[in-house]
């Protein structure tokens, strides 16, 4: 198995919750055994673009998608943090493939902080939808 893990780079409210996300991740798959690759992008909103083309390559198995987005004082946060994951479903849904919605949508930087160590669920997720995908490809 080996999954993608496409990350944003902009969490300037968030602190270290996006690292801590990503290394929660990395340790998990780490443990799990499993070949990964990461893909850095600038900022949530554009998560989903990058994640479709690495479907499109047909090289990995499947895709985790990692970032913070924290809640401003605009409505911002509703359009990066709705649409990205709309889009983030709607490709797991027509690739048929783990699409893995790690995207972490909080209200302040104290959230995300608690919330960081979910990284590990995340990619247990993607290992376990795609060994089940495989049974149905097998």
């Amino acid at each position: 198995m080996k999954l993608a893990i496409v990350s944003s780079r902009f969490s300037e409210k968030a602190g270290s919750a996006l690292e801590k996300l990503r290394a929660s991740c990395f340790a998990k798959l780490k443990d799990e055994g499993v070949e990964f690759e990461e893909f850095r992008v600038p900022g949530a909103f554009e998560i989903p673009t990058l994640a479709k083309k690495i479907l499109l390559s047909k090289k990995f198995d499947g895709v985790v998608c990692l970032g913070v987005v924290v809640r401003g004082e605009t409505a911002h946060f509703d359009f990066v943090a709705g649409n990205c994951a709309r889009k983030i479903a709607d490709l797991g849904v027509e690739f048929a493939q783990p699409v893995i919605f790690g995207v972490l949508t909080v209200e302040n930087k104290k959230q995300a902080e608690t919330r960081a160590k979910r990284g590990a669920e995340f990619a247990a997720a993607a290992v376990q939808l795609a060994s089940e995908l495989a049974k149905i490809e097998a």
